[in-house]
């Protein structure tokens, strides 16, 4: 999740940019009403437009519809303020916040680019209109898009490195864990068998082989009992007797009931036949969906829908908490955000895929989608 000392700094800065604008044109053209008006219009166009889009809780339907409106909105509210005041453009520092945040890769760029565009021309604006003038204008605008879309681009750089860090560092810890597994039991077992054969072959009478062969064959059946609960621990006991919507259901409850927060579940179309693999893959993206809506979204109300088709199934997880933005901080495994790089890896590995949708006060939806 996002540090929450950034969620506020990002809920609080296009207000606050705002608000200084507002008052610096107050004091500059106090009494000059033909422009004062429509500047203080668009600047609450703009306001408004941030509280309808991110700070009321609206369930959009279509959520990245919405926020590719609500970004053409306050870029052209932007735009407009800069062709009447230039000093507007400093409001593109709380409009280039919500060009990387809101928006995945790479339509990031397109929102960077536009609102760089904005910048670049109002730096330019004392600029003649000959063209000399015009050909300034091209050069700075285009120096402001390359500049911020490569910052674009290196962040999405550091942010796909940081996740194969963080995947490295866990495939190194399961290894480890594993490696301790086998080393505590199968080895130890199978070593006690090779020492009770050896002291057999040894042995003066048959009694004391026979005692030996019988203690190398309780170690066997030791090693093979222990072999087979670490085989059963990789399978969910929820899905030992049940079908999968069964299980995902009864997690739900269970969640519910101890964390209070409501929880609808639907099943739709007929069920297809996954295999075990892609079966826990949803049951553990179910689970690992609920625990991070319990640690940090805060949410009053959880939806899962779970979805066959010819094609496979799809599971979406969405809750109405505080959201976030998605970035690098989601793969971070020292602050235990790993839940979403392990979700994604596993959807992964099964041919599938992992698509998420978030953002600061406006909720979170996990969908996971195996095919058949």
């Amino acid at each position: 999740m996002v540090d929450p000392r950034w969620r506020t700094v990002l809920t609080v800065t296009p207000y606050l940019v705002l608000g200084l604008l507002v008052a610096f044109a107050l004091a500059a053209r106090w009494g000059d009403w033909n422009r004062l008006v429509p500047e203080f219009v668009l600047c609450a166009g703009y306001a408004v437009s941030i509280v309808v889009f991110r700070d009321l809780r609206i369930a959009w339907r279509r959520p990245a519809a919405a926020t590719a409106a609500f970004l053409t909105v306050v870029i052209a509210l932007n735009l407009a303020l800069v062709l009447l005041d230039s000093w507007f453009a400093f409001l593109t520092v709380a409009t280039f916040t919500f060009a990387y945040s809101l928006t995945e890769w790479p339509w990031e760029l397109l929102a960077v680019g536009a609102t760089a565009t904005v910048a670049g021309l109002a730096q330019s604006s004392g600029l003649g209109a000959d063209a000399m003038g015009f050909a300034g204008r091209a050069v700075i605008v285009a120096v402001n898009v390359t500049i911020m879309c490569g910052l674009s681009w290196g962040l999405r750089l550091a942010q796909r490195q940081q996740e194969r860090t963080a995947t490295k560092a866990a495939t190194e810890a399961e290894r480890s864990r594993l490696a301790r597994e086998i080393h505590d039991t199968l080895a130890q077992g199978f070593a006690g068998i090779v020492t009770q054969l050896q002291a057999a072959e040894q042995a003066p009478d048959v009694a004391a082989r026979d005692r030996h062969t019988g203690s190398a064959l309780a170690l066997a059946r030791d090693g093979l009992a222990e072999a087979r609960r670490s085989v059963q621990a990789l399978r969910p006991v929820a899905l030992d007797s049940v079908t999968l919507p069964q299980a995902i259901g009864t997690t739900a409850r269970r969640w519910s009931e101890r964390t209070g927060v409501a929880v609808n579940v639907d099943t739709s179309g007929e069920p297809a036949a996954l295999s075990t693999n892609a079966e826990v893959a949803l049951l553990r993206t179910a689970q690992e969906a609920l625990a991070n809506v319990e640690r940090h979204a805060r949410a009053r109300h959880v939806v899962l829908k779970l979805r066959y088709d010819r094609r496979g199934a799809s599971l979406e997880v969405r809750d109405d908490g505080c959201g976030f933005e998605p970035g690098p901080a989601q793969q971070d495994p020292s602050s235990g955000g790993y839940g979403l790089t392990a979700m994604r890896e596993r959807m992964e590995a099964l041919s599938g895929r992992l698509l998420v949708e978030s953002a600061s006060g406006r909720g979170t939806a996990i969908r996971a989608e195996v095919p058949a």
